[in-house]
């Protein structure tokens, strides 16, 4: 039946959106196949600071400074910085979060010769990443001097927000002129907080003409002087963290590097005429924090291109603003997605009413094909033509109930970008729910059960019950019998997909139960009053 052939065609398609999508994705960008090695990070106890429960450091801070380097602690209302006098930089960040209650290490492994701030270069700047710099924590100051050069390195914070400015002022003492030319390092060794986030790393570079440079998985160790000198930002970023820092001068270009296993990126100067007595500064505009639009645009509107949900991302970004305006109003992102999930639903019910539309037609039709089929069985083109002729005459588009479920899939699939990227779902709770962007792990068993491990999740279980629910409601409705076919796809297909969203993010759970639901009632009172 052709009924059956829609069913099966359903199914592969669900299939290809959840299963098969990352694949094609991998295809596109093959380096997220092979995402860049990092080491183990050593979980924390959370900490009480407050009264509000903070879990502080996802990772453990690993220390590969030389035996004489000396770090003082800069404490913001935003940051803990670790400030190094060995090449004067910033050799750990650990951002605060109280939105998601929590503080994560940004930049987790403090390396002499890889920190945000380090000047290295030609003539009188050789050899500045290892000379040590006096630190002025009061005045967030470091400072070298010798019988060449004055080297100074200023930090100011922006109050209120994920943001710091960066000063660089070099002195030329000698009586001739000097060509400054050296790399400032902008951006390093960001931490992969949580299984398998390795694949989200990025590194980017934005150029004011709108063109960007992407790198990713082992592209991310290359080593690279890339010489165009419209540089807009530059950027290093996680999953849901970003380290972004724009130059406030004409840099070269842009270096990227591998320092100890770790993606390091920076910008070059070239030929800068300094004169005996004068002073070239270099400004940089940092964002270090967590990739959400209000605070990205705080800082910088162009720095909300730092957001990437795949090819749909501005479908996904659309999604987004509902999601937030929702919680503007309710301060809960749980309800957020059920009331984007029937907002959805309301958006494609006229695609929805249709598919179903045409499901309960050709399930009317089945008595009528299946008796052209035993009267043609040996003359398929008589038997094609005389079904094909069968939709006609009563207006029924074969294809009618999948084709609405093609043109949803870039909305499933914008979606599903959404709910597993976006900081804001991370740590946010619903019910027992403690964290929307992690599964639901309603309770946790002694031993692992093989393929799910040992947690039990709800709302996948949830969900299964629905889509079997669904499906009684469709044959009680309908009242029509199905084949050995269609009844071996019906008892498949709910587990089938329950195991498929076992653990993906519980938030893209909830909205695939909430529109089960949904769909659900709008065929049962569909139905009801045909």
């Amino acid at each position: 039946m052709h009924l059956e052939k829609n069913v099966l065609l359903a199914v592969t398609l669900s299939i290809i959106v959840i299963l098969v999508y990352p694949i094609i994705l991998a295809k596109i960008n093959p380096d997220l196949v092979n995402p860049v090695q990092k080491p183990q990070l050593i979980q924390k106890q959370g900490v009480v600071e407050n009264n509000i429960d903070i879990k502080t450091s996802q990772t453990e801070f690993v220390n590969e400074l030389p035996s004489n380097a000396i770090t003082e602690d800069l404490y913001t209302d935003r940051y803990v910085l670790g400030l190094t006098n060995i090449g004067g930089s910033i050799s750990r960040i650990l951002v605060k979060d109280p939105k998601r209650k929590s503080d994560i290490t940004l930049v987790a492994k403090a390396i002499s010769s890889a920190g945000i701030m380090l000047v290295d270069g030609k003539g009188i700047l050789s050899g500045m990443s290892s000379q040590s710099f006096t630190i002025h924590n009061d005045t967030k100051t470091f400072f070298f001097e010798n019988k060449e050069l004055k080297l100074e390195k200023n930090i100011s914070f922006l109050k209120d927000k994920y943001g710091l400015d960066a000063v660089i002022k070099i002195t030329n003492k000698t009586t001739e002129n000097q060509d400054l030319s050296f790399d400032i390092t902008a951006a390093s060794n960001i931490s992969k907080n949580e299984a398998l986030e390795a694949r989200y790393i990025e590194l980017d570079i934005h150029y004011k003409d709108g063109s960007v440079k992407k790198f990713t998985g082992n592209k991310l160790l290359n080593y690279n002087r890339l010489y165009k000198n419209d540089i807009d930002w530059i950027g290093l970023k996680n999953k849901y963290y970003a380290i972004i820092a724009k130059p406030d001068f004409d840099s070269k270009g842009v270096f990227t590097k591998n320092i100890a296993g770790e993606p390091v990126l920076g910008f070059i100067i070239e030929d800068d005429k300094v004169m005996p007595g004068e002073a070239k500064t270099y400004k940089i505009n940092f964002y270090i924090g967590p990739m959400e639009i209000k605070e990205l645009e705080n800082i910088d509107p162009g720095f909300t291109k730092a957001l990437n949900f795949g090819f749909l991302t501005s479908i996904s970004l659309i999604l987004l603003s509902i999601l937030q305006f929702f919680y503007s109003i309710f301060h809960n992102y749980g309800i957020s997605i059920l009331l984007l999930t029937l907002c959805i639903n309301l958006f494609l019910y006229p695609l929805t009413f249709k598919s179903l539309k045409s499901m309960q037609k050709l399930q009317e039709l089945g008595p009528h094909i299946e008796k052209i089929r035993q009267e043609n069985k040996n003359n398929p083109t008589k038997l094609n033509k005389e079904i094909m002729e069968l939709y006609r005459r009563y207006k029924v588009n074969p294809m009618g109930g999948c084709l609405p479920m093609v043109i949803q899939m870039p909305v499933f699939i914008a979606l599903y970008n959404t709910l597993s990227r976006s900081v804001e779902l991370k740590n946010a709770p619903f019910l027992w729910i403690k964290d929307l962007s992690m599964p639901d792990a309603f309770f946790h068993l002694s031993s692992n059960i093989p393929l799910l491990g040992n947690a039990i999740n709800l709302l996948p279980i949830l969900m299964i019950g629905a889509m079997i629910l669904q499906q009684k409601i469709s044959q009680s409705t309908t009242g029509s019998s199905q084949s050995e076919q269609q009844r071996l796809i019906a008892n498949i297909m709910p587990v089938m997909f329950g195991f498929i969203f076992y653990s993906l993010p519980s938030g893209l759970v909830l909205y695939w139960l909430t529109s089960t639901v949904v769909t659900s009632s709008m065929q049962f009172l569909m139905y009801r009053h045909r």
